[in-house]
């Protein structure tokens, strides 16, 4: 019966040592506070532009926008209830599909929904928003 050789292998058999570390000071935590929150800002920046250029070309963000700024006063609460709604479900589909359909359509809605609150519910005199100081006759 033949037998085989062993093969030793070196790089199990040695040890390595790690040359010593001298302990570096640290900065002061107001500027590693700031250095943590730019990085934050940086990353937040990168988050919101990739989401910008994702639901700019979105079709259903632009849907949205016109639904929300059409509707009538008579359901503009329920508008933006149903926003953000669709905003909440759209970022769980999100988060299982990759899909930003729900998203860009509960976003569109709200945002269409800002400018009809302003330009149409301040300009009634029974909501009595308005510059201090003046007086409605309802």
């Amino acid at each position: 019966m033949a037998t085989i050789g062993r093969v030793t292998d070196d790089a199990h058999t040695r040890t390595r040592s790690t040359p010593h570390r001298t302990p570096e000071t640290r900065a002061p935590w107001p500027a590693r506070a700031l250095s943590a929150t730019g990085s934050r800002a940086r990353r937040a920046g990168r988050w919101s532009a990739a989401w910008a250029r994702r639901l700019a070309t979105n079709p259903f963000l632009w849907v949205g926008l016109v639904l929300g700024f059409g509707t009538s006063l008579l359901v503009w609460e329920s508008v933006l209830v149903l926003g953000l709604v669709l905003w909440a479900v759209g970022a769980w589909v999100w988060s299982r599909r990759r899909t930003p359909v729900l998203v860009a359509l509960g976003l569109g809605l709200v945002v269409g929904w800002l400018p009809m609150l302003f330009f149409f519910v301040t300009s009634l005199p029974h909501t009595m928003i308005g510059p201090p100081g003046v007086e409605y006759d309802l």
